[in-house]
């Protein structure tokens, strides 16, 4: 009962933004749904990952996640019902819709090559390049002997970084519309240089979403396909490691093992939860805003997440970008019980809230390359408040991009 309690709270959470807007459009459900089936299905279904932690962690888990649920859905529900009638001043509801889209393709354009450019002085100023490095995760990391050149560029790498992971969707779709020589090639390049740093995620998920974007947009019969397609690419996915080498298959172990790995989420929170409850250390609202603050600070999520399972490890020695919670979980371990209620409960009400609005920009605007930018300058910004439970500085950046899109600054 457990197992199927936990992969039933996980489908509800996953799924949730369909429950208040069951549509095609609703875009930025599908990738959750189709990642579903190596993050839910896979652990919970055929590894069992449940049925081989301990009877007690999993039955704390399973109160933890049901309870999570029953608090989320009342909060996306009455904040969607609040965001649909919502109104905004951004550019895209004051200026002119041809007018606003040529600024579009004017601002990502600048914006993509300050991005490219920046990556390319940052992989000669540190001398390296992670996906060629002689310890490839290491270099990922930035850690041991490759930490040095990098704070050398930190600045630039992190800067242009973000800002081709924020415009990387929007400039897909510019080529898309408009079949640009240039954006292709741009972002060609962009994507290229993304992929060397084995970001794994940050490096494909401007393309996919742009893919998503395209085939929601154009049919139910393009979304069927859609949805296949996504769930091939994310099983694809978890053999890129494999395949650029920088990891060797072992043909003795089972397939389904190295899909699951991709998405290790349950068996990582069951772990984490047995180490809480073995010696807790309540966060009481710190990692809200650990993540903010550079460095290994104690009470950054990662770090605090690490720290946990590796009690007395130094962090540096750890090669790993920390673990992810689900919100109830982070809500337990913050103000256990009544934290899981409250955590749970305002995360669905601003994730309604933004999906609310979004629906109803969507009804006055048939534009793809401007709803694309709804897309992403509404979840730049709600995405912390929606994520709240983890602010990160890395969400900071992707916020003041997009300001440059909701309000019009003057560009020369």
């Amino acid at each position: 009962m457990d197992t199927f309690l936990i992969f039933l709270s996980f489908s509800i959470l996953t799924f949730a933004a369909y429950i208040v807007w069951p549509s095609r459009f609703n875009v930025l459900g599908h990738a959750g749904a189709a990642a579903s089936f190596i993050a839910i299905v896979v652990p919970t279904f055929i590894l069992h990952l449940p049925e081989k932690a301990p009877a007690d962690i999993v039955g704390l888990y399973t109160n933890i996640l049901v309870l999570g649920v029953i608090s989320f859905l009342p909060g996306m529900i009455a904040g969607f019902n609040v965001g649909k009638y919502m109104r905004t001043n951004f550019s895209f509801d004051i200026m002119e819709p041809d007018a606003y889209e040529r600024r579009i393709i004017k601002l990502t354009k600048i914006l993509l090559l300050v991005g490219i450019v920046g990556l390319a002085v940052s992989y000669a100023g540190m001398g390296f390049i992670p996906m060629f490095a002689a310890n490839p995760i290491a270099a990922k990391l930035f850690r041991d002997q490759y930490q040095a050149p990098y704070y050398r560029v930190a600045v630039i790498f992190r800067s242009s970084w973000f800002i081709l992971t924020t415009i990387i969707p929007i400039a897909c779709i510019i080529w898309y519309k408009y079949r640009s020589k240039f954006f292709l090639f741009a972002t060609l390049v962009a994507v290229t240089l993304m992929i060397a740093s084995l970001q794994r995620s940050g490096a494909f998920n401007g393309i996919v979403f742009a893919f998503i974007i395209v085939m929601a947009f154009k049919s139910r019969k393009h979304f069927v396909i859609l949805m296949v397609v996504l769930t091939g690419i994310f099983v694809m996915s978890s053999f890129f490691y494999y395949i650029v080498g920088v990891r060797t298959f072992d043909t003795d172990r089972d397939i389904w093992e190295v899909i699951g790995e991709s998405s290790p989420d349950i068996r990582d929170q069951l772990q984490f939860l047995e180490f809480f409850e073995a010696n807790p250390e309540y966060t009481y609202g710190r990692t809200i805003y650990g993540g903010l603050i550079p460095g290994h600070y104690k009470w950054n999520p990662a770090v605090y997440t690490l720290l946990i399972i590796n009690p007395g490890r130094d962090i540096n020695e750890l090669e790993s970008g920390g673990l992810r919670l689900v919100v109830p979980l982070w809500g337990y371990v913050s103000f256990s019980w009544p934290g899981v209620v409250v955590y749970s409960l305002l995360t669905g009400l601003f994730s309604g809230l933004f999906l609310g609005m979004l629906k109803s920009m969507f009804k006055r605007y048939q534009s793809i390359i401007i709803r694309t930018t709804a897309l992403i300058t509404f979840g730049s910004i709600f995405g912390i408040l929606a994520g709240f439970t983890t602010l990160t500085f890395y969400m900071i950046p992707p916020a003041i991009i997009s300001l440059f899109y909701m309000y019009r600054f003057r560009l020369k």
